[in-house]
This record gives structure tokens, sequence and C-alpha cells, in this order.
């Protein structure tokens, strides 16, 4: 198979999985203009998109595209064994939101968006999952809920916890890649982890498990 088999082939098995899990929106969120050109991170196949699908209790928004095979897949040996970064990024949302606009205008796309282009700019991103299980870092809190935006303006991200709703992998027509959730932390959960490592991210992670607090919610205790 070439590039563009292994693209539509791809696309086509993410395609299939989501409307196992729900009901996508017809419309894909994009760019006008290709953040890559722009100065962003390039995503494997140049395509920067989101899509959307609707559950019976919420949404979910996910990345589409950070496990396309590379765009030089034909001419590069080195790629060739990969779907792109290896992963697919997504957020649980309680919002039932009824057209791609309102997903647009959410706060939880804002999240979406800005893990995506954390993951994007690092590629090696799903070796990182597999040798540590989760990752915690910070986003730009603007337009995010208070509650979980600390005194630098930032939100606290937890990538990684498993839920059984959603598979945590999907075999591409290249190689298995890692569905990844993505989680709100709040400023006490992300405080611990930074006075913790891997330990307090271990802690937390398991503490958010076990009280289902996977799903994005404009509001939540802190689980320390």
């Amino acid at each position: 198979m070439n590039y563009e088999q292994h693209f539509k082939r791809s696309t086509e098995i993410r395609n299939e999985y989501w409307q196992q899990t729900g009901t996508p929106f017809s419309d894909v969120i994009g760019s006008m203009i290709n953040p890559t050109f722009l100065g962003g991170p390039k995503w494997p196949s140049l395509r920067q998109a989101h899509i959307g699908i609707k559950t019976e209790d919420g949404t979910i928004i996910a990345t589409d595209g950070l496990s396309d095979p590379y765009d030089d897949y034909d001419t590069n040996t080195e790629n060739q064994a990969y779907n792109g970064i290896g992963i697919e990024l997504y957020t649980i949302c309680d919002n039932k939101y009824e057209d791609i606009q309102h997903i647009i205008d959410s706060w939880e796309f804002k999240i979406t968006r800005r893990a995506s282009n954390i993951a994007a700019a690092n590629p090696n991103i799903s070796y990182t999952l597999n040798d540590y299980t989760y990752i915690s870092t910070t986003i730009d809190g603007s337009g995010l809920p208070e509650c979980f935006v600390n005194e630098d303006e930032e939100a606290g991200i937890l990538l990684g916890l498993k839920n059984n709703n959603i598979n945590n992998s999907l075999k591409l027509s290249i190689e298995e890649i890692v569905l990844v959730n993505v989680t709100l932390l709040t400023p006490k959960e992300l405080t611990y982890i930074l006075e913790n490592g891997a330990e307090g991210r271990n802690k937390i992670a398991e503490l958010l498990t076990k009280k289902n607090f996977h799903k994005l919610t404009s509001q939540r205790e802190s689980v320390i």
C-alpha cells in the first residue's frame, strides 16, 4: 500500500470506530489556513482536524489526524512503520452539543485543541505514555472554567486516564495506535503532581479513575 491507500484506510478505520461509539457529526473541524503555515506544529499529513461524536450522555471531541501516515511515506523509509505519532486524543464532555459550531465555540474544544498542539509538537509522545502511563502538563487557561485555572492563568491537564466507554487502542492500516483521554486537573491536583512527580501523578490518576472523573465538567471537587 502507498501513502494514499494507507491514509484512506486509516481514516476509514477511525471513522468506523467512532460510528460504533456514537453518532459523529458530518462536519469536521478544520482551519481556513493550516496552522502549520502560521508557525504551529506540523501534523503527520499536515491535515489538522477535530471531530465531534454524539453519545447518549454527552459529546466526545477527538483529534482526527495525529495518526495519519506521514506525508513523506512513499519516499522516507524511516516513516513507513508509523501511523503518524501513534495517538489520537479525545475529551468526553457532559454537555450534549447539537451542532458542530457549538463544539467549536465550547471551552471543551479549547482544551482538546491546545492538548493536540502539544502532542503534535512532541512526536515521541506515544513512547512517553508507554513508559509512564500518564502525562501531565499545563495549557493556556483562557476561556476555561475558573475553578480549573491557577494564579498563573494556566490549567493542568492529564493524559491517559482509562475508561470503559472508549477503547485504549485501535489497529490502523500500519500499526496499533493509542486513544488518549484528556481531562482537566484542579489547581490543587496540579500542585500535588508538581510536588510529588510521577508518584503524585499516578496517585491523582488513580483517584480520578475511582471517582469516574475522566469527563469534562464545568466544576468538580478536587480529589486531593
